[in-house]
């Protein structure tokens, strides 16, 4: 009987275990939610700022018409464009933050609502042990039985939140995937384009780029994710030198192409170095993951030999 009991209560841990981890993320993620649509509202403010400066510029009137005559206005819209889609950008950045973390409640949510019970489910089946346990066991027997049950606890809610990381690690990867089969074709293109290429190549390099774009916004916002999952599991963070200059590439095709290539090479050289990071990372937490499961395994093959000889 107990040992029946033991297999529904370990299923009944998993789930209770998987809850904590998940119901502690999402909890993160709406404080971190409320802070970015904070500062979307802010960008949205400054970017509407910045439009108003362009268009005030770009309308007949004496000042503007004074500004022609002495060459001073084209450079002053030179500059105010350039400010507005500095601004654009910050805020397309944060907008994809704000998407990105939605989306994440939202999986959160639907995850947690098949454990809406397990804590339920787990007292139920704690209670029916307690009372056979009181019936076949002395005192001794139960806190020997309470010590092998909290042990199990915590390494299952350690080995969660190490799935949890592999969880946004993988993630994380496909996007640096994506991102760099792109930059490749961008390179691609950009070789073409130095040799002769016509509008065409062009074109599709700079389709290509605005691809990227939306790419390297994810995989910024998807690096910090990681990296808080990883900080829960003591292992350091890390790091992505073309993540603070992703949009110095679509800025930068404003003035010239070459300064486009040369980013294009560094993104590429950065996202395969990435790749390789996140990878030996995932690995180390696959082997973790796999040791804590031995660990509980070993616990719980413990456990069950201690019932039986009650």
């Amino acid at each position: 009987m107990l040992e029946q009991i033991n297999i529904q209560i370990t299923n009944a841990k998993n789930e209770v275990a998987k809850k904590y981890v998940l119901q502690n993320k999402l909890n993160d993620l709406k404080i971190e939610l409320q802070k970015a649509e904070g500062e979307l509202t802010n960008l949205e403010n400054n970017l509407k700022k910045e439009k108003k400066d362009v268009d005030n510029l770009k309308k007949l009137s004496l000042s503007n018409l004074i500004s022609t005559a002495m060459g001073s206005k084209a450079d002053k819209i030179e500059k105010e464009e350039k400010e507005y889609l500095m601004a654009k950008l910050q805020y397309d950045k944060c907008q994809s933050n704000v998407n990105l973390i939605k989306s994440n409640i939202n999986d959160i949510t639907n995850r947690l609502s098949g454990l809406s019970k397990c804590e339920n489910i787990y007292d139920n089946l704690l209670k029916k042990k307690i009372e056979l346990i009181n019936v076949y066991g002395d005192e001794s027997t139960k806190n020997k039985i309470i010590y092998i049950e909290k042990n199990i606890d915590m390494y299952l809610k350690e080995m969660k939140e190490v799935d949890e990381s592999i969880y946004v690690g993988n993630e994380l990867l496909d996007e640096v995937r994506s991102a760099k089969k792109l930059l490749s074709s961008a390179k691609a293109w950009s070789t073409f384009d130095i040799f002769g290429g016509d509008l065409l190549s062009s074109m599709a390099k700079h389709s290509k780029i605005d691809d990227v774009q939306w790419h390297l916004s994810k995989i910024s916002n998807l690096i910090k994710s990681f990296n808080k999952e990883l900080k829960d599991v003591n292992i350091s963070g890390i790091s992505f030198s073309s993540s603070t200059k992703t949009f110095d590439i679509f800025f930068d095709n404003i003035f010239t192409d070459l300064s486009v290539d040369k980013h294009i090479t560094d993104s590429y050289d950065n996202i395969c170095v990435l790749e390789v990071k996140i990878e030996n990372i995932l690995s180390k937490l696959k082997r973790d993951s796999k040791d804590l499961k031995e660990i509980i395994d070993c616990k719980r093959r413990e456990y069950d030999e201690f019932i039986k000889n009650i």
